[in-house]
């Protein structure tokens, strides 16, 4: 896959796996758009894309929790760009270990709104979009959205029943759409890992995932053959079960 002259969006950009995965795409070319709640660290990423990379990036300030914002956001992507080549929904919140039994309804929806609400309303505002663009010819597809689920969208435990649930939630909208996508050209796929090292978790040192083994697993299935349809990349950690 060529990545120069294609454009990226990116939620939840100016940190952990949004940030890494920003990185590793600018490397090879491609123009990024960082979204994220906090404008000072959404210039810093740009800055530093532009910086170290060379190439184009852009940040837009938002909730992704609010569907108007995302509205607003795809709308102007499309205005200044023309075309969308990648949607990373990467953007989520976590919980406290509170069992179900013990969640407040408040929680929940904010849960739900930030990690499954957002990438409904983003990914069916670019998958229509995305089906009325030409085919590249270096990928053999209209676009891609690439999903950041969790080892929870296809697992569960106690203490994190509602954060699983939005994950569960993402990945059958993740497969339903990958099946919508087979036949318009559009590739979606959801990345799946267990813990990762990143301000969100508060994890760190090499007994984590890295937020770069994410930012490579996206790049992974972009540059597969669009013969390959994988629905989601699962990635433990060693010693876990």
């Amino acid at each position: 896959m060529d990545y120069k002259n294609k454009i990226a969006l990116i939620t939840g950009a100016n940190s952990g796996i949004g940030e890494a995965t920003a990185h590793r795409l600018a490397a090879r070319g491609c123009t990024i758009i960082v979204n994220g709640r906090r404008e000072a660290e959404n210039q810093r990423v740009v800055a530093a894309l532009q910086s170290q990379h060379g190439v184009k990036a852009e940040a837009w300030t938002g909730d992704v929790a609010d569907e108007g914002n995302c509205l607003q956001m795809i709308e102007k992507v499309f205005s200044d760009h023309g075309r969308l080549d990648l949607l990373v929904n990467n953007a989520g919140i976590g919980v406290s270990g509170d069992r179900v039994a013990e969640n407040p309804t408040e929680q929940f929806e904010r849960v739900m709104k930030t990690n499954l609400y957002s990438a409904y309303w983003l990914s069916r505002e670019v998958f229509r979009r995305m089906e009325t663009q030409a085919i590249a010819e270096d990928s053999g597809l209209r676009g891609a959205i690439i999903n950041i689920a969790s080892i929870l969208g296809v697992q569960a435990w106690a203490g994190a029943g509602v954060y699983a649930a939005s994950k569960h939630g993402m990945m059958g909208l993740t497969r339903a759409m990958a099946d919508e996508g087979e036949k318009a050209g559009i590739r979606v796929s959801a990345v799946c890992p267990a813990m990762v090292a990143t301000p969100m978790t508060g994890k760190t040192g090499s007994d984590y995932i890295q937020p770069e083994d994410i930012a490579a697993s996206v790049t992974y299935l972009l540059e597969l053959s669009p013969a390959a349809w994988p629905t989601e990349i699962v990635i433990p950690r060693r010693g876990c079960s």
